[in-house]
């Protein structure tokens, strides 16, 4: 009778990477404690002989579900440009759990319900170990709620200073100042800046990224695309600014094909550029430039804060991450 092929073992992991079982062990359950070149080799090992870990016995020795809880809403997300936005942080946190033995489990508040009474349904039926929250706004009820019930959590976007700092957040002010200082290192001058009509925090910290690098820049804010379309049209031609700089990739592909429709030569006469690096933005006939938010990066730095507050880690300072600017035909 044939034999079945033998598993893989953390041993075998630690014989490839070159490590101690134990530095295997905390890559997969506590990897902030490990120098990062020590994690990349020990994951490259588990991808090369394709170690699964056993995701059962581990829950039931630790007595935790080994489960990473993600409340999303999908209502209009294709229409608003989230489609991408949630696909892109899904992909890189099941990504990055799948590597230490966690699920990912997703799910929706019912209709009528509230994100706060479906996290009181998560932790009363212990199915998570902490919850990912995303768009918190500053003194949010959300994080206010799991803090008081002393629940792991990590946000993706800031919490208010007399909060626990356990937030991974795009660096939307340097970030969108590195667009300021590509604008002005190629001659640019003068500046619109087409802003989204919103109290959400990235609105205001984009705008004041770029108009502090920039000076001559008028600020115009919008709540539809048409208003942005309309806007761009009826700017006169004497008065047409050497840049329209948008702080979404929306908004600036529509701004760009309105000029491109008024005979404006997009890139030479008037620069355009976005924020967010969506998919379509490198297939227009004049490729977009804009800062590529790099939700992979930034997915798996969520889940290794969740991890650290898994384990009750000291507080530490929330985590900015960079938006590489992505130089492109239209600026």
């Amino acid at each position: 009778m044939a034999q079945k092929p033998r598993r893989t073992t953390v041993a075998d992991v630690a014989r490839l990477a070159g490590v101690s079982a134990m530095t295997v062990s905390n890559v997969l359950n506590a990897p902030h404690r490990v120098a990062p070149p020590t994690v990349q080799t020990v994951r490259a090992a588990i991808d090369e002989l394709g170690y699964i870990p056993n995701h059962a016995a581990r829950a039931l020795s630790s007595g935790r579900s080994q489960v990473i809880g993600l409340p999303l809403y999908f209502e209009d997300a294709d229409s608003t440009g989230l489609g991408g936005f949630l696909h892109g942080v899904l992909d890189g946190l099941v990504t990055a759990a799948a590597v230490s033995g966690y699920g990912v489990h997703v799910t929706t508040p019912t209709e009528g319900a509230t994100e706060i009474a479906l996290y009181e349904k998560l932790i009363a039926a212990r199915q998570v170990d902490a919850i990912v929250v995303l768009e918190t706004m500053p003194h949010d009820p959300r994080i206010e709620f799991l803090s008081r019930r002393r629940f792991p959590f990590v946000a993706f976007g800031r919490t208010a200073p007399d909060q626990r700092q356990c937030w991974v957040d795009v660096d939307n002010e340097s970030s969108m100042a590195g667009i300021a200082e590509h604008l002005r290192a190629t001659g640019r001058e003068r500046a619109v800046y087409l802003a989204t009509d919103s109290a959400l925090p990235w609105v205001h910290q984009r705008r004041d990224g770029f108009v502090r690098e920039f000076s001559s820049t008028i600020v115009r804010s919008f709540a539809s695309l048409d208003a942005v379309a309309a806007y761009v049209a009826e700017a006169a031609p004497t008065e047409l600014p050497d840049a329209f700089v948008a702080d979404n990739d929306a908004y600036a592909v529509v701004a760009m094909r309105t000029l491109q429709r008024r005979g404006i030569a997009v890139g030479q006469e008037v620069a355009v550029t976005g924020f967010n690096d969506f998919p379509f933005a490198s297939m227009l006939d004049t490729p977009l430039t804009t800062a590529r938010i790099p939700l992979r990066d930034i997915a798996r730095c969520l889940f290794d804060r969740a991890l650290k507050e898994i384990a009750g880690q000291p507080a530490e300072p929330g985590q900015l991450v960079t938006a590489p600017l992505v130089v492109r035909s239209s600026a």
